[in-house]
């Protein structure tokens, strides 16, 4: 399992490198090169999360080790899914999306970096575990942390373009033109279309937690700090989403708006990785009913 383990990290940081010089060069060749090695990279990751699941005999996501390699898998998944859509359904053929699955691959490298620094051994579930509520949460919130993960990516490229070259055709990601797309796709658009399908995932893993709660402990909420996080990360992209909406009934600039919704997902998208990674940091957390998966 360790050998996998660390394997997989260096591919995913060789997935890194290939989506860099992918888009250096941008030939038709090394984009196939560095989804390749992407691919490669989950193929191993996937490899590691059947492989625990075996040895465990449950659903691999109940501690932290189990978790760190579990959002690897489904930040690498959810991007891939994003390229294929791009490729085969819209028919992309020139996108930006190299610099995306950089720091997807950044990001999955980081999860399993954090995987290799911790206890990997296998621990009996607590009692509160032991539910299939366990699966349908933690699947709808990884899935959610994947998607809203390339919103933040997108936000961060979307800021470093806005800086660069101040708004010009430079920040489009994916080209309209010869492809299904009906107009040019910005980093901002994708971000907000990233939201709009991590979002509803996020709502059902919020729902599914106050169900698997009340089975468990006997209340739907009982304010503790896990569910609080999980609350205000919930009503952070609530709010982002209504932004739009928003801002053009105020008398923010329109061309200031985008920069606005980019720095929110600057924030939101760190409170998720506190609430997931950091939360039992605090010292309110000390009794949580959530701090398990240490």
């Amino acid at each position: 399992m360790d050998f996998t383990l660390n394997i997989t990290f260096y591919v995913y940081i060789a997935a890194i490198v290939a989506y860099v010089v992918r888009e250096i060069w941008r030939t038709k060749a090394l984009r196939w090169v560095a989804f390749g090695v992407f691919s490669g990279a989950l193929v191993l990751n996937t490899i590691l999360v059947m492989t625990r699941w075996y040895e465990a005999n449950h659903a691999p996501m109940s501690d932290k080790y189990e978790s760190f390699v579990f959002f690897a898998w489904t930040i690498a998944l959810v991007y891939l899914i994003m390229e294929l859509v791009t490729i085969f359904i819209a028919r992309v053929h020139e996108s930006r999306l190299g610099i995306i699955g950089a720091l997807q691959s950044l990001l999955s490298a980081w999860m399993l970096y954090s995987a290799i620094n911790t206890d990997s051994t296998i621990k009996e579930l607590p009692p509160a575990l032991q539910s299939n509520w366990l699966v349908v949460h933690v699947i709808n919130y990884f899935i959610s942390y994947s998607a809203l993960s390339i919103s933040f990516s997108a936000a961060i490229i979307y800021l470093i373009y806005r800086a660069i070259y101040r708004g010009r055709a430079q920040e489009i990601v994916m080209s309209g033109s010869n492809s299904q797309l009906r107009k040019d796709v910005t980093f901002d658009k994708l971000a907000y279309i990233s939201v709009t399908i991590g979002f509803p995932f996020l709502t059902v893993g919020l729902i599914t937690g106050s169900i698997w709660a009340k089975g468990a402990w006997g209340t739907y909420w009982g304010w503790d700090p896990k569910e609080t996080w999980s609350l205000i990360s919930w009503l952070v992209y609530l709010a982002y989403l209504h932004l739009p909406m928003i801002l053009p009934k105020t008398k923010i600039k329109k061309t200031i708006a985008p920069i606005i919704l980019s720095i929110v997902l600057l924030v939101a998208f760190p409170v998720v990785l506190f609430t997931f990674m950091g939360m039992h940091k605090l010292p309110s957390a000390v009794d949580s009913d959530h701090i398990y998966a240490e």
